[in-house]
């Protein structure tokens, strides 16, 4: 038997489970949630492979040659640093994947490999190399220990949706069918980092991972195209992404005022046909460049000019969920620069304009609003910066962050102060220029530099 061979049997590779996670809804024991279809796809492609892939924790990861590590968002990289720095000394190699895994350099001493993109090749063509095959340099693979900001490194596409039908449980199977969006939101790395691959012209949610919520949730770009073939006794969300047109034209979201006004005013007609009034959340995104006053105040106008000449009767319940706005690495406006404004505590002060009181934004004939409760706070934005535009000088608090539990536990200005005294807010918030940003060394399929330096920097 060759000896390659032998040392490729001889291998033992594990997906690694974290024992807690940032999101509460990753059921670790089992990993059957849509968040580690990615992994799973990695383990049926290097199971087809001839490799065995095995699951272990940081009590177990040391008895291992290759590890496995998901990070689906900016917020994992913290849980599972935690843990990292607990595991027991072996001669693993770490390879870090996913779709939070973009900019990579304050974390450069979590793994010895990290994952841009699509996997599937990869990872086993990776693996195949740590086993002592000969294999092609991948620009898609970084090793940690050659990292330079200066080259360019390239979030690695699929041009088919992965073919094989993979078993996320014993009761759930899932097979993809659908990547990316066609959008373009000018903000959006789930439509830059991924290439749109569909059988259809536009992106539709049941052939993602949320299939079976196609009626309930609906992009309003599309719906606007026939909002009489909207079936609003279903619709539970949608997106409007900026609080203004304005704000909406700046990065590429074409929702109109007009359209904004022709929705609410189909979905209040729409009692006629016997709907009856629930709950309609609409994700919007706050703190863009530029973003004023004369914002914020448009987005109640915009719900007051539909609902006021209605006649008074049910009322449908608008819950306008806020997010902050993080500029994405390898999106056309991953230069720009975001607000430092802690708008949980602000939003609704912002909106309301003093007429209401608490987190009610608008009552009016048919429709009543609020800002929803889940606006994240100036400390976890703070945080994402960090992973999106950290630099290796940050990597020793990063280490000392995550080695105490008592920041973790602290309320969020509490937070805040401790980040403001170790890292760099003005630098992190800033708008750069394509030659200085902290993650220009990412590539995707789209040539989003073009874009760069941002919003309002000379070219």
């Amino acid at each position: 038997m060759p000896e390659v061979w032998v040392r490729v049997c001889a291998m033992r590779i594990c997906a690694y489970v974290q024992k807690q996670y940032a999101k509460q809804n990753y059921k670790n024991e089992c990993f059957n949630t849509r968040q580690f279809v990615g992994l799973r796809v990695i383990i049926d492609s290097l199971e087809r492979a001839g490799y065995t892939i095995e699951w272990a924790g940081k009590d177990t990861v040391h008895r291992y040659d290759v590890v496995l590590v998901s990070i689906t968002s900016d917020c994992d990289w913290w849980e599972y640093i935690k843990e990292r720095m607990s595991w027991q000394r072996g001669n693993y190699k770490v390879i870090v994947g996913g779709a939070g895994v973009l900019h990579i350099t304050p974390f450069l001493p979590f793994a010895d490999y990290f994952s841009l993109g699509r996997g599937e090749q990869s990872v086993v063509n990776l693996v195949n190399g740590i086993a002592g095959k000969s294999t092609d340099d991948d620009n898609s693979i970084i090793q940690s220990s050659a990292f330079s900001p200066d080259n360019l490194y390239y979030i690695r596409q699929a041009d088919t949706p992965y073919p094989h039908e993979i078993e996320l449980s014993t009761n759930s199977k899932y097979k993809e069918s659908a990547i990316g969006c066609n959008h373009k939101c000018l903000f959006c790395g789930y439509t830059w980092q991924r290439k749109f691959i569909s059988d259809k012209e536009f992106y539709q949610m049941s052939d993602s991972l949320f299939g079976g919520i196609e009626d309930k949730e609906r992009a309003l770009l599309d719906m606007k195209k026939d909002y009489g073939a909207i079936n609003f006794s279903k619709l539970r969300t949608t997106a409007i992404d900026g609080c203004s047109e304005r704000l909406r034209k700046m990065v590429n979201k074409p929702i109109t005022r007009a359209d904004l006004v022709e929705f609410y005013k189909t979905l209040i007609a729409s009692m006629d046909k016997g709907v009856k009034p629930h709950q309609i959340k609409l994700y919007n995104i706050v703190g863009y460049p530029t973003e004023s006053e004369d914002d914020y105040t448009e987005i109640v106008d915009t719900m007051k000019e539909a609902d006021i000449s209605s006649a008074k009767g049910k009322q449908w319940s608008i819950v306008l969920h806020c997010t902050p706005f993080r500029p994405m690495p390898a999106t056309p406006l991953a230069c720009s620069s975001t607000m430092y404004k802690d708008f949980r505590q602000q939003l609704p002060m912002l909106l309301r304009n003093r007429v209401y009181k608490g987190n009610i934004i608008y009552q009016g004939n048919n429709m009543w609003a609020v800002i929803g409760m889940g606006t994240d706070s100036l400390s976890t934005v703070f945080l994402s910066m960090i992973a999106h535009r950290g630099l290796e000088r940050d990597t020793e608090n990063i280490i000392k962050l995550c080695a105490t539990p008592k920041f973790w536990n602290a309320n969020s200005q509490v937070k805040l102060k401790t980040l403001e005294r170790y890292f760099d807010a003005d630098f992190l918030f800033r708008e750069f220029a394509s030659k200085t940003l902290p993650s220009r060394y990412l590539r995707t399929y789209a040539k989003v530099e073009r874009m760069w330096p941002g919003l309002n920097a000379e070219r």
